[in-house]
């Protein structure tokens, strides 16, 4: 009965995807028809959210409504915005727009909104290092996309346009706006743009220090979500910032009773080593501590502070002993970085900065400047021929229409878009900004302040972007902490042995810390389905195919089968009502220290369940393909499957007859033809529930432990006849 209820419900959808595919069908072909007749771009639509295939209803909340027939009417009548999303268009076809036709003496294709996207772009990305005229021309995977709603500034996004070492398709964004003195019902002509606030050209101006007062005064008065945390903790140290210069000292509080509401650094060191508390100095540093010997991202900290009233700031390289010969002040203070940070009255974000001695207050960079471009609407308009537009690049990516999806914690934009700034590429800071009651980032662009509430920009104009999780829809803690590990490893560390601590904070506040045993990065009540992450595509830049991402493990670290063993962003692919097919025997990890959430230097998993002897082929190096030998001498048809990287081989085989192993440190090759093991972890449904297919992990042999095995892949979507001619077996991979 329920497979029929299922058949019922699926015959449901098929019939709405059907009627909803036949409107969308018949938008497309009056939108084609009409695009002679009425002059509209069938590229960029005129820059107007309207009269497309793709059309819907925005509503304040976020919500996208598709409006199937039509969008007048009472939809309009609520409040609710009409939006457009257009992604990857062609640059190519884009440049028709200015290409004079020698035949004709005409545009190729003549489209003024297409020219003023080109006259953007030519502003913001031809540089001495790149230019997106030159990368278009010579078919470089470049393209474009549109965000387009009804009253707010139009969002131009860029996919190759500017180059970023660890992301292979890098991202930039730019907003087009209008003046607000400036109503664009004015010039009917005009593409469908919103006002934005101004952006200062110095954050030391008045106007952005009354900025930052006036986001934490209207935080704590008017957020009660901000004020949930219980101020119970204090700091083992804390920096006495007073009112002068000469004021500045080193407070330990281990006889203070109550606590005190202080500020927080989070800054880049920046591959050297700032100015820092070592027992020589600790001493001295509690009679004063020299202003002027500070690096100006920790001069700039204590302006902050200072507007804000705070009379302490803690930062890690003067309130945590750095004695390179003896680590125990910093692995105790380590395993406190949750509280220093979530119970800090404000974190100070210094974003835009790449080392201490840059300062993240003062002038901005030019190229984050607003630019003024001339736009001819229609003739007939009040205002004349020619409009005035700005634009300016984006300090944050944008969420499709920025309806909120990137703000909220454990939502896939979220975990997914980058920030820009060099601050936001260390892994270090990650759980310093996701802990934090309060962050005020000092971006490239702009001020960002940001709560447990809302983000506002000192850019931007209200509504602010809620911050409030569960307003998109709730995630369970085991998909919360997968979307944690994916935007963490997306930055980088200097040491790989700092990445269980880097993130040791972050897993501490989460609910698992209360049920679950902590195995170097994963959760015991979710571990099988833990271990089926994938490495983030990895092949960026030539040379890479021969670059281990595992990090060294000869002197131990963290096991294969832990992300943290990889020098690389990690993902994990949904499995549909993923059904397990293995068990769990015992799992064990070994940490150094007394931080149970530190760094780990030896693991080991056992699992019972089915196991697939293969062979492995390399097509290139991002193309690998599992196969085995059928009963009628066969081989069965090729899976691919995503490797942890570059492969290598063993000489000699190992218990399991296997070959593969990690590349750490070669023979590195591309056309690796070898043997294998899939061991078989999970199941899930195939469409009308018809049928299973399997996924697992890839194994190979340890080096350093030759009865047991490592992990050097993960497989999805195998068909039934893998599992039905695995064989029972215990494996233990380390």
């Amino acid at each position: 009965m329920p497979k029929l209820f299922d058949a019922l419900g699926d015959l449901t959808q098929g019939a709405r995807v059907a009627a909803d595919t036949a409107v969308w069908l018949g938008r497309y072909a009056k939108r084609q028809y009409n695009s002679g007749k009425n002059g509209v771009c069938l590229l960029c639509n005129n820059l107007q959210p309207a009269n497309h295939e793709n059309t819907f209803v925005w509503t304040s909340s976020g919500a996208q409504k598709i409006d199937r027939f039509g969008q007048s009417g009472k939809a309009m009548d609520k409040g609710y915005a009409l939006a457009l999303l257009l992604e990857n268009l062609s640059t190519k076809e884009l440049l028709r727009s200015r290409e004079i036709d020698p035949r004709t003496g005409t545009f190729a294709r003549d489209c003024k909104y297409c020219r003023l996207i080109c006259e953007v772009f030519d502003a913001f990305f031809i540089d001495e290092w790149m230019s997106w005229v030159t990368e278009t021309k010579n078919s470089m995977p470049v393209s474009f996309g549109l965000m387009i709603r009804q009253g707010a500034p139009l969002i131009v996004t860029t996919i190759g346009f500017v180059h970023d070492k660890y992301l292979k398709d890098a991202r930039a964004d730019v907003e087009i706006y209008c003046n607000s003195a400036f109503p664009p019902s004015l010039a009917p002509g005009l593409p469908a743009l919103g006002p934005a606030n101004i952006r200062q050209a110095d954050s030391s101006s008045a106007a952005s220090m009354w900025f930052i007062k006036d986001c934490v005064w209207e935080c704590w008065g008017k957020h009660p979500a901000c004020h949930n945390v219980a101020r119970t903790f204090i700091p083992t140290r804390l920096l006495y910032v007073g009112k002068e210069d000469t004021d500045l000292r080193l407070c330990e509080t281990s006889t203070w009773k109550d606590p005190v509401a202080y500020a927080a650094l989070s800054h880049c060191w920046g591959g050297g080593t700032p100015l820092s508390l070592t027992k020589d100095y600790l001493e001295d540093f509690k009679r004063r501590v020299d202003f002027s010997k500070l690096p100006n991202t920790f001069k700039d900290a204590v302006t902050v502070a200072r507007e804000l009233q705070l009379s302490y700031l803690w930062i890690d390289s003067l309130c945590i002993i750095q004695d390179k010969e003896d680590k125990t002040d910093w692995q105790k203070e380590a395993a406190r970085m949750a509280d220093v940070y979530s119970q800090a009255f404000i974190v100070v974000t210094t974003a835009s900065s790449p080392n201490p001695e840059t300062p993240v207050i003062g002038p901005r960079e030019e190229e984050w400047l607003p630019k003024t471009f001339k736009f001819t609407a229609h003739h007939d308009t009040l205002t004349g021929d020619d409009v005035l537009i700005e634009a300016r690049k984006r300090h944050i990516l944008a969420a499709p229409l920025e309806q909120g999806l990137l703000e909220p914690p454990f939502t896939s934009s979220w975990a997914t878009l980058k920030r820009i700034g060099p601050l936001y590429n260390r892994g270090w800071c990650f759980q310093e900004s996701y802990l934090a009651t309060r962050n005020l980032h000092f971006t490239p662009g702009a001020i960002v302040f940001e709560c447990k509430t809302h983000r506002r920009s000192e850019d931007q104009l209200p509504p602010y972007p809620s911050t409030v999780p569960g307003t998109v829809g709730i995630v369970d803690p085991a998909e919360q902490w997968r979307m944690i590990v994916k935007s963490f490893t997306s930055r980088q560390l200097t040491f790989g042995t700092d990445k269980m601590p880097a993130i040791g904070g972050a897993a501490s506040a989460m609910p698992q810390a209360r049920t679950s045993r902590y195995l170097a990065g994963l959760w015991s009540e979710s571990l099988l389905l833990d271990l089926m992450w994938q490495v983030m595509p990895w092949l960026v830049l030539s040379g890479q195919e021969s670059q281990s991402l595992a990090y060294e493990d000869g002197n131990g670290g963290p096991p294969t089968w832990s992300w943290a063993s990889i020098n690389w962003g990690v993902v994990w692919s949904p499995l549909k009502s993923p059904q397990l097919v293995a068990t769990v025997l015992d799992a064990q990890t070994s940490v150094e220290g007394v931080n149970p959430y530190g760094k780990v230097s030896y693991g080991a998993i056992r699992l019972r369940g089915r196991l697939r002897r293969c062979q492995l082929k390399s097509n290139s190096a991002l193309d690998h393909d599992a196969f085995y030998t059928q009963v009628d001498g066969t081989n069965c048809r090729p899976q691919h499957y995503r490797t942890d990287g570059p492969l290598s081989y063993e000489k000699e085989a190992g218990q399991y007859g296997t070959f593969v192993r990690r590349g750490r440190a070669g023979p590195y090759t591309n056309d690796l033809q070898t043997t294998a093991v899939v061991f078989l972890i999970a199941c899930s449904p195939l469409v009308g529930h018809i049928g299973k297919q399997y996924a697992g992990l890839v194994l190979g042999t340890s080096p350093r432990f030759p009865t047991c095995m490592e992990r050097v892949g993960a497989i999805f979507g195998l068909p039934k006849h893998w599992y039905d001619s695995a064989e029972d077996s215990e494996v233990t991979i380390v």
